[in-house]
C-alpha cells in the first residue's frame, strides 16, 4: 500500500530541501526563492560530500552532509552583506495560496503518475533502470557515491576515473538509509520528492521572475503538473531518472541566470564587478547541481537562456555605443572578449566531438539510429503535438489527446509575450526547443542529427524542456485573460486574483485529467508492471525477486558474487539478495575476467582461464532465469557463457522454483 511509503517520501523531501535551506540560510532571499534554490543547493551538498568522502575511501552516509552544509553556510554568511534581495518577495496571502496550490498540485501529479502502480515496491522495468537500481544497491553496500567513480560499476576495465552523474543515486541511497525503506520504495519516494520539492518550487519561482505579476507563482504551480512532456515523459520513457532530476532543476537554473544577467547589465559601473562575481557564483552553483544530476541537460539550459542573454547583451552594447567615449570602448572590448570566449568554447566542443567522441570515425548518417533517436512520425505531426499539447509516452506508441484549455493558455501567453519586448525572448527560446523536438521526432537526416546529437537525438529529452517555458507562457495567458475579465481596480483586484487562480485550477484539472485518462497513467502502469511469474518483457517477476531474497541470499555466501546473464534479471542480485552480481548492468566495458565468464563459462572443465576468472571474481554460483527482458540485447548476445554452460550440463543445480534455478560450479574446487 502506498501509505507505507509516506515516511520515505517525507525523508526524501527533507533531503532535497533541508541541506539547501541550511546552506543558504544566511542569504537575503524571499520564501519562494529560498525554497526554489534549496533543491540545487542540496544537490551540490550531497554531490560534494559524496566526492570528498568517496575519495577518502568512506562509504556514503548521511552524516557526511553536515560538514559540507556548515562550510556552505559560512561562505553564504560571508557573502550576505554584498547581496541585494533576489526578486520581489511574495505577500503573505499569496504565500498561503501558493502553499495550498503546491500541495494539491503535488497530489494530482502523484495520482496521474502512480494510479495504476499498486505497490510502491514496484520498479520501472526498463533498460536504464537496471543500472540505476544496481548503483543504489552498491552504494548502500559500501560502494562510493561519488560521481567521479560511479561508472566503474559497469566499466570495470577503465581502471581510473569513471564519471557518471550520481546525484539521483545518492538521494535514493540516503532516502533508503534514513527511512529504512527498500530501494524500490526509495526510488518512487525520491521521484515524488523531486517533483514536489524541486520542480514545483522552481517552476513557480521562474514564473515569478519572468512574469511581472504578483499572482504569477500561484497561477503557475498547478500548470507545472499539467504537461505530459514533463514530469511524466521521462518516467515512462527510459526510465531516465538522472535526466529527469536534472530537468527538475532547470527552472531554478534558468531563473538564477535571468536574475544574474539582469543585474549585471543594469548595474552601475562601480558595482559591475561585484554584481558579476555574485551572479556568476549563483549561476555556477545552479549549473553544478544540474551537472551532478546529469550534465547532458546543460545544453538544454543553454538553449533556453541563450536568446535572453544575447538580447540583453545586444541591448547593453547598443546603449554603450550610443553613449560613446569610454562606454563605447569598454563595450567593444567586452564584445571582443565575449566573442573570443564563445569561439574558444565552440572550438573546444568541436575538438571533443572529433577526438573524444570520434565524430569523423564513421559517417554521421550511420550514427544515432537507436530506438531513442529514430524518427517515428512526420514533421507535421510534431508541430501539431506542440500546438495542441499532445505528448508521446514512449509506450506502445501512445500519444495523449489534445488538452484544449492548456493549449489555448500557452497560445495566449505567446501572443502576450510577443507584444512585450522584454518577454519576446521566451517565445524565441520556446520555438527553438520545440523545433528541435519536431525534427528529432520526425527526421533522420544528417542536419537533424547534427542539431540534436548532444541530446542523443532523443525526442523525449527535448520535449521535457518545453514545459520550462510553456508554464510561464501559459501563466501569462491566464493572467491576461483574467485582466480582461476583471479590469477594474480596488475590489476588482481580489476578483481578478480569484479568476486567475480559479482559471489555473480548471486548466490544470482538465489537463491532468486528460493525461490520466488518455495514456500517461496507463503507460506508467505498463512500465511498472511486475508479473507474478514468468517474466518476458519485464526485467523480473515477483517469483524471481522472491527466489533471490529467500534462496540466493541463503545459499550464496556473503563474500561471493553471483554470475548470470544480466538480461534475465540476475543483474539485480545485490538489490534483492544482497549479493553482488558479476554484471550489474546489461551493457558495459568489462575486464578480462568478466569477459572470460561471459563468453566461455561452458569451457570450465577444459579451460584453466575460466577457473582463474572464477577465483579472481570470487564466483561459485550461477543464477539462471531463461528470459531476456525487452526482447533481448539489440546488439546481439554478449553473455552466451552462462546459457551454454546450463545447456551443456556442466553446472550443479542447487535450488529451483520452476522458473529460476540456482546452480553451483564445482569444477574449480573451493575458493582460495
Amino acid at each position: 500500500m502506498w501509505i507505507a511509503a509516506v515516511p520515505a517520501i517525507l525523508v526524501a523531501v527533507a533531503l532535497v530541501v533541508v541541506p539547501g535551506l541550511a546552506a543558504t540560510a544566511p542569504l537575503r532571499l524571499g520564501v519562494l526563492a529560498r525554497f526554489a534554490l534549496a533543491g540545487p543547493a542540496s544537490v551540490c551538498v550531497m554531490g560534494l560530500a559524496a566526492v570528498v568522502f568517496g575519495a577518502a575511501g568512506l562509504p556514503y552516509r548521511a552524516w557526511q552532509l553536515l560538514p559540507v552544509v556548515a562550510l556552505a553556510a559560512a561562505v553564504a554568511f560571508a557573502l550576505r552583506r554584498h547581496m541585494r534581495p533576489v526578486a520581489a518577495p511574495l505577500r503573505r496571502g499569496a504565500l498561503w495560496a501558493l502553499g495550498g496550490a503546491w500541495a494539491l498540485s503535488a497530489l494530482a501529479a502523484a495520482v496521474v503518475a502512480f494510479w495504476r502502480v499498486p505497490d510502491p515496491d514496484r520498479i520501472s522495468q526498463t533498460y536504464d533502470n537496471v543500472f540505476h537500481l544496481s548503483a543504489v544497491a552498491a552504494i548502500l553496500d559500501g560502494f562510493s557515491g561519488s560521481s567521479l567513480t560511479l561508472r566503474s560499476l559497469n566499466e570495470t576495465a577503465s581502471g581510473g576515473l569513471a564519471y557518471y552523474p550520481a546525484a539521483w543515486h545518492d538521494l535514493v541511497a540516503l532516502t533508503a538509509q534514513l527511512s529504512g525503506a527498500s530501494v524500490p520504495v526509495a526510488f518512487n519516494a525520491a521521484w515524488l520528492a523531486v517533483l514536489a520539492a524541486v520542480w514545483l518550487p522552481g517552476i513557480a519561482w521562474l514564473a515569478h521572475v519572468l512574469v511581472p505579476d504578483r499572482l504569477a507563482a500561484v497561477v503557475a504551480i498547478p500548470l507545472g503538473v499539467s504537461f505530459g512532456w514533463f514530469p511524466y515523459g521521462l518516467l515512462t520513457w527510459g526510465t531516465i531518472y538522472p535526466t529527469a532530476f536534472a530537468h527538475a532543476l532547470l527552472p531554478a537554473a534558468v531563473a538564477v541566470t535571468v536574475i544574474a544577467v539582469r543585474a549585471e547589465t543594469a548595474a552601475p559601473a562601480a558595482e559591475r564587478v561585484r554584481t558579476w562575481l555574485l551572479g556568476a557564483g549563483g549561476v555556477a552553483i545552479a549549473l553544478a547541481a544540474v551537472a551532478l544530476a546529469h550534465p547532458r541537460v546543460l545544453p538544454t539550459w543553454l538553449l533556453l537562456v541563450a536568446p535572453f542573454v544575447v538580447w540583453r547583451l545586444v541591448a547593453a552594447f547598443a546603449r554603450a555605443w550610443r553613449a560613446g567615449g569610454r562606454a563605447r570602448r569598454s563595450a567593444v572590448a567586452l564584445l571582443g572578449g565575449v566573442g573570443g570566449a564563445a569561439l574558444l568554447a565552440v572550438a573546444v566542443a568541436f575538438a571533443y566531438a572529433v577526438v573524444g567522441l570520434g565524430l569523423f570515425d564513421e559517417p554521421l548518417e550511420n550514427r544515432l539510429n537507436g530506438p531513442q533517436a529514430q524518427a517515428v512520425q512526420s514533421l507535421g505531426e510534431g508541430v501539431l503535438q506542440v500546438l495542441l499539447l499532445r505528448s508521446m509516452t514512449g509506450v506502445d506508441r501512445i500519444v495523449t489527446v489534445v488538452s484544449p484549455l492548456l493549449a489555448l493558455s500557452v497560445i495566449a501567453g505567446v501572443i502576450v509575450a510577443v507584444r512585450r519586448p522584454r518577454a519576446r525572448w521566451i517565445v524565441v527560446a520556446y520555438v527553438l526547443a520545440a523545433g528541435l523536438f519536431v525534427f528529432a521526432a520526425g527526421s533522420d537526416d544528417v542536419l537533424t542529427k547534427l542539431a540534436t546529437g548532444v541530446w542523443y537525438k532523443d525526442r523525449f529529452r527535448l520535449a521535457a524542456a518545453l514545459p520550462v517555458l510553456a508554464v510561464p507562457l501559459a501563466t501569462m495567458g491566464i493572467l491576461a485573460v483574467a485582466r480582461r475579465a476583471v479590469p477594474v481596480r480596488g475590489v476588482g483586484a481580489r476578483a481578478r486574483a480569484v479568476v486567475a487562480i480559479g482559471a489555473s485550477a480548471v486548466v490544470a484539472l482538465t489537463a491532468t485529467g486528460t493525461l490520466a485518462a488518455t495514456g500517461v497513467t496507463q503507460s506508467v502502469g505498463r512500465v511498472f508492471h511486475q508479473p507474478p511469474s514468468d517474466a518476458d518483457w519485464e526485467v523480473v517477476s515477483t517469483a524471481q525477486t522472491a527466489f533471490m531474497r529467500h534462496v540466493v541470499a541463503k545459499e550464496v555466501p556473503a563474500d561471493q558474487r553471483v554470475l548470470g546473464d544480466p538480461w534475465d534479471g540476475s543483474a539485480l542480485t545485490q538489490l534483492f539478495a544482497d549479493r553482488e552480481p558479476v554484471f550489474p548492468h546489461v551493457n558495459g566495458q568489462w575486464d578480462p575476467a568478466r569477459l572470460e565468464l561471459a563468453w566461455r563459462l561452458d569451457e570450465v572443465e577444459s579451460n584453466p582461464a575460466v577457473c582463474a576468472a572464477l577465483d579472481e571474481l570470487r564466483v561459485r554460483h550461477v543464477l539462471y532465469n531463461p528470459h531476456e527482458f525487452g526482447g533481448g540485447d539489440p546488439a546481439g548476445n554478449h553473455f552466451p557463457g552462462p546459457h551454454a554452460a546450463v545447456e551443456a550440463g556442466v553446472l550443479t543445480p542447487v535450488a529451483s522454483d520452476g522458473e529460476s534455478v540456482l546452480y553451483r560450479i564445482d569444477q574449480c574446487g573451493p575458493l582460495p
